[in-house]
């Protein structure tokens, strides 16, 4: 007699497109290959970039081998003090500290998991995303039972944020929906909100009793400045919106796989802080229990040493003006080219994603030409140097020419 596995109820689930196209780059024995594909920053020999303040962290830390044993199950406290003053700056922590609960969590996915795990235990469970964007919310959203609802949030006629979408979805969804926003350099389309833009949301959801939650990715590398792009999060704080903050450090301090976030929650009242704050804990136990150590010690060391956090953020800016100046030498190249359409965008869009506007059937034309994109059309702008930067744009005139 045979007995049905256990398992026979389960079907395979899709690849990670993003991944898929890493590994078929991977396998590509081509030398001139280009991977403009993964969200991570690399350096001008196309190697994953190390923050040199980073470098200096993990000497210090060498020097002062804290072990292995257990951290607090909010997180190690300094690395969260410092994330904290990071998001909302100097001034706000001053006047209204209290009114934050926060803790250490598994870098941005992580962030927004328990961020969602805990609005879902006040009610909150229906989202509001716009499209296209991070393929990973959806499913997020849907894994911890609540409901997604897509509104347009690119208009491909203006390559610009589609701002009428925005606010038509806000004048007409029900109190307490959740709106999920990233604060800058919006992963894929690169187009952010204006501070006026900003401003008129939050009118919108203030009169209508709207929920903003912010995940905020790559601080620092839209403007240059860490407490420019802090911006949206502060105003939302000061116009008195209760909201979290999913908050990772992948991006701005290179830390990829140390898996190394925040997550905090805004409230306007001081004295629920110790029912909120026992509550994310409580979560995090019971998902993690303790969050890793390393990652979290070397940005806490950053964060806790004045003249390192400057470091830090000297090398921030040198990174973004590397990005605003390889976004220049595409179009100058494609105008050079003559390559037939509007390119400007590229120069427009900020951070590490061009959002391009190619096909997904030119997006496989460019990798037959060895050029490793996304099918959506998302370029990660940092995998460019001068070494590939004129084959990726040759391959770009070529693929659209053929249309």
């Amino acid at each position: 007699m045979t007995v049905q596995s256990i398992f026979s109820q389960l079907t395979k689930e899709e690849d990670d497109p993003i991944i898929k196209t890493m590994q078929e780059y991977t396998r590509d024995p081509n030398p001139g290959k280009i991977d403009v594909s993964i969200g991570v920053q690399k350096d001008k020999s196309g190697k994953c970039y190390e923050y040199r303040s980073i470098a200096e962290a993990k000497h210090i830390l060498a020097e002062n081998d804290p072990g292995h044993n257990y951290t607090s199950m909010a997180g190690i406290g300094d690395f969260v003090s410092g994330a904290q003053r990071l998001i909302f700056g100097d001034d706000i922590l001053a006047e209204r500290g209290s009114n934050i609960a926060s803790i250490q969590a598994i870098s941005g996915t992580g962030s927004l998991h328990i961020a969602m795990l805990f609005y879902k235990t006040i009610g909150l469970t229906e989202y509001y995303i716009g499209v296209p964007t991070w393929q990973n919310y959806g499913p997020m959203v849907k894994h911890i039972g609540g409901e997604t609802h897509y509104y347009s949030y690119y208009d491909e006629s203006t390559k610009s944020v589609d701002f009428k979408s925005i606010l038509a979805t806000l004048n007409s969804v029900p109190v307490h929906s959740v709106f999920l926003f990233q604060t800058c350099c919006h992963n894929p389309t690169g187009s952010d909100f204006t501070h006026a833009q900003w401003q008129e949301i939050s009118n919108i959801m203030k009169q209508r009793r709207l929920i903003p939650i912010f995940d905020t990715a790559y601080q620092g590398l839209g403007s240059g400045d860490l407490d420019a792009d802090a911006w949206p999060i502060r105003y939302f704080f000061n116009q008195g919106f209760e909201f979290a903050v999913c908050q990772s450090f992948s991006k701005n301090m290179g830390l990829y796989s140390e898996r190394v976030g925040c997550v905090h929650v805004v409230l306007q009242d001081s004295g629920y802080l110790p029912a909120v704050q026992s509550n994310l804990v409580a979560l995090f136990r019971k998902e993690c229990s303790f969050a890793p150590a390393f990652g979290a010690r070397l940005a806490a060391i950053i964060l806790n040493n004045a003249k390192l956090e400057e470091r830090w953020r000297c090398e921030v800016k040198e990174t973004t003006l590397r990005l605003k100046y390889l976004r220049k030498r595409v179009l100058d190249k494609l105008t050079e080219l003559k390559t037939p359409g509007n390119w400007t965008n590229v120069v427009e869009q900020n951070g590490l994603f061009w959002f391009s506007g190619l096909t997904s059937e030119q997006n496989s034309k460019l990798i037959k030409k060895h050029v490793y994109s996304t099918s959506m059309g998302r370029v990660n702008i940092s995998g460019l140097n001068e070494r590939n930067i004129d084959h990726f744009c040759r391959a770009i005139d070529e693929v659209v020419r053929e249309e």
